[in-house]
């Protein structure tokens, strides 16, 4: 493996915000939808799925009314980014002209070209420098590095980065029953936004050091959307083989950096899964009450799943406190992370 990028800068964390989409349905009620509107087969093994997963509940931006539908009116990606930048901001009690930097990742954009973070600077009426990242669950570590490096140019600069999927879009439910695969999507999968807002380091929150780094080079992808493909796909064996080596990487990182999962008050691991908080815990020989997880109620949300995560845990936490961050992505195996202390 190669040396991973790494940062012990502070950034302040000014706000952070989510948005998600509709009410809650749970896989229950979602596996009946599937099995009464496009035939699915066998409702129980999909049922099994979701309990093996943990996810009881997900939000999503279609109502799966037909095999092939676009987002309900406002809740495209751009429109769920927008909401949650906003959020941020609220938080933050600042305008959007405050921005200097807006740096979006998805994996499920609206459209191609423009770019949907485009789409989301005319929601929010910014008319500043925006970029881009097709990134999946690590998304969010790249987007820091690069407002690190705009931050450090100017100091006076205030990033907003939002990740956001809808990844809900980009499954056919007429597929459930021929494509394995496609039923562990469609019961995993969460659709969502979350943002936070970064600038030099203050009187409050703060990220203490970033890493990110990848251990894929010559592996077939994990995870895939084919150039003309409409469905992601999943090499479920390699995502089992392969998981423990990142959350070891991230770990290992954040120790080289001077912080150790022993410390840390709450532990955010990557969201693939209700599940993955347990298990990370007893890979790792910690407490099972140390990870933050939400996946079990708003599932497997992608790009968006960390500030998602980071920013339900900032309604519980202490001044002081302090987590760290395992995120990885299957799609060529990549993991990233940071620490962050609660003000």
């Amino acid at each position: 493996m190669s040396k991973p990028w790494t940062t012990p800068r502070k950034l302040g964390v000014l706000g952070t915000g989510s948005a998600l989409p509709g009410p809650a349905i749970s896989s229950a009620a979602l596996v009946a939808r599937a099995a009464e509107r496009f035939g699915l087969a066998n409702p129980r093994r999909a049922l099994a799925i979701t309990e093996r997963m943990g996810i009881a509940t997900r939000h999503l931006v279609r109502d799966f009314a037909d095999a092939r539908e676009v987002a309900r009116p406002g809740d495209s990606n751009p429109e769920l980014s927008a909401r949650a930048v906003q959020s941020a901001l609220d938080q933050a009690g600042l305008p959007i002209e405050s921005i200097d930097y807006l740096i979006g990742h998805t994996t499920s954009p609206a459209q191609h070209l423009p770019a949907n973070v485009a789409l989301v600077a005319d929601h929010l009426g910014y008319a500043g420098p925006h970029l881009e990242l097709r990134q999946a669950c690590t998304g969010f570590a790249n987007a820091l590095m690069i407002a690190h490096g705009l931050i450090t140019i100017n100091p006076g600069a205030r990033v907003a980065i939002v990740g956001s999927e809808t990844a809900s879009t980009y499954l056919d439910p007429a597929t459930l029953d021929s494509q394995p695969g496609q039923l562990v999507n469609f019961v995993q999968m969460g659709d969502g936004a979350g943002a936070v807002v970064v600038s030099a380091p203050g009187c409050g929150a703060t990220i203490d050091a970033t890493w990110y780094g990848a251990v894929g080079m010559g592996r077939a992808p994990g995870i895939s959307l084919a150039v003309g493909a409409d469905q992601f796909e999943h090499d479920f064996e390699a995502i089992r083989a392969e998981g423990h080596v990142l959350f070891d990487a991230g770990r290992a990182t954040a120790a080289d950096l001077g912080y150790d999962l022993a410390d840390a008050h709450r532990i955010i691991p990557h969201q693939v899964s209700g599940r993955i908080g347990a298990q990370m815990a007893r890979h790792f020989g910690l407490c099972p009450t140390r990870a933050f997880v939400n996946a079990d109620r708003v599932g497997n949300t992608g790009s968006a799943a960390i500030w998602i995560a980071l920013d339900a845990l900032r309604g519980e936490a202490r001044t002081g406190d302090m987590a760290i961050v395992l995120g990885a992505e299957a799609s060529k195996f990549m993991f990233g992370g940071f620490a962050y202390t609660h003000g």
